[in-house]
């Protein structure tokens, strides 16, 4: 495996070697590389420590990484007590690591060090160019025009860094991956990986359902790009959600609606409960007629009022 990866980069500088300017991947190369990346992100078991930093060097943090093939990926930020997340399709699970309980659900979209995943790659191609500088690929929006990620491989082809930028092109930080251990043996490793797999257990599959069989009104428009991906059921006590994940390959953002009216009397136009923008994710909350909806995700705020009224006005609430 190592020689095919040798094979490609010895390739691919051969061809840049001949003009500076060819720098861009054609499909073909990109689609190769893209799978080979993500085969070697998913080749052994680990536990690592990876680093983030923000733009401007001034805050960082250290996170403990917990990856198993064919069970999942859980990690645990230093210095935020007794709590392990556990990334289950798009929810990120906190778990308390002395009861073992659940204490919390977030929506989960963007997480840097998770693999890349195999059933994007062709959203990926459809809507970014490639561009491979020695050992870093860069991820540049064909809509926009925007640098979007850029990844360093090391020399197998893993992925040991990530600089993060928004869908405006705004360098945001970047994560690296300073230890990894593929046969850790430490005590506390335990406690993570029973966790994980017990969490995965239970809860693998049991809140997604294909979006045909939910019969769920979807917004008449979406950025351009951008793809259902996935559809949950969600139940919140005595109330359901109806899930949506949309996703151009490496952005995503979610929709929730309400299955049904919260209350009798509600307002018969969009009305804005809540707006915010906070490191390029926006999140909105709003209420028609007793129905409620939330968007969270990469999208400037402007975007994400128009996939809320064509979901509300078009799309037939």
């Amino acid at each position: 495996m190592k020689r095919l990866w040798v094979f490609i980069l010895v390739f691919l500088w051969s061809f840049y070697n001949l003009s500076l300017e060819a720098k861009i991947l054609n499909p073909e190369e990109a689609e190769t590389l893209l799978q080979h990346i993500v085969k070697q992100s998913k080749a052994l078991d680990y536990w690592g420590i990876w680093r983030f930093k923000d733009a401007e060097g001034r805050k960082e943090h250290f996170v403990e990484v917990l990856f198993l093939k064919g069970v999942g990926l859980g990690w645990k930020v230093l210095g935020e007590g007794e709590s392990f997340n556990i990334r289950l399709g798009n929810y990120r699970y906190v778990v308390n690591l002395e009861s073992g309980e659940v204490e919390s659900i977030y929506p989960l979209l963007d997480l840097p060090f998770a693999p890349l995943e195999e059933d994007v790659l062709g959203l990926l191609l459809e809507n970014y160019l490639f561009d491979l500088r020695g050992s870093e690929l860069t991820f540049v929006s064909k809509w926009t025009g925007k640098v979007i990620r850029s990844l360093l491989l090391d020399d197998s082809g893993e992925v040991v860094a990530q600089r993060m930028y928004s869908p405006q092109g705004e360098f945001l930080g970047s994560w690296e991956m300073l230890y990894r251990d593929t046969s850790p043996e430490y005590p506390w490793i335990s406690r993570y990986l029973n966790l994980l797999a017990s969490w995965n257990d239970k809860v693998r599959d049991a809140e997604s359902q294909k979006a045909e069989s939910l019969k769920i009104v979807l917004p008449s428009f979406v950025p351009p790009g951008f793809r259902l991906h996935r559809a949950y059921l969600l139940n919140d006590g005595e109330r359901r959600f109806y899930g949506l994940v949309y996703t151009d390959g490496l952005v995503s953002f979610m929709l929730f609606q309400s299955a049904y009216p919260f209350k009798v009397s509600g307002s018969p136009t969009l009305r804005y409960i809540h707006m915010s923008l906070e490191k390029s994710r926006t999140k909105m909350v709003a209420e028609k007629e007793g129905f409620y909806f939330f968007l969270i995700g990469g999208l400037d705020p402007r975007v994400g009022r128009e996939v809320l009224k064509s979901l509300t006005e078009e799309g037939g609430r």
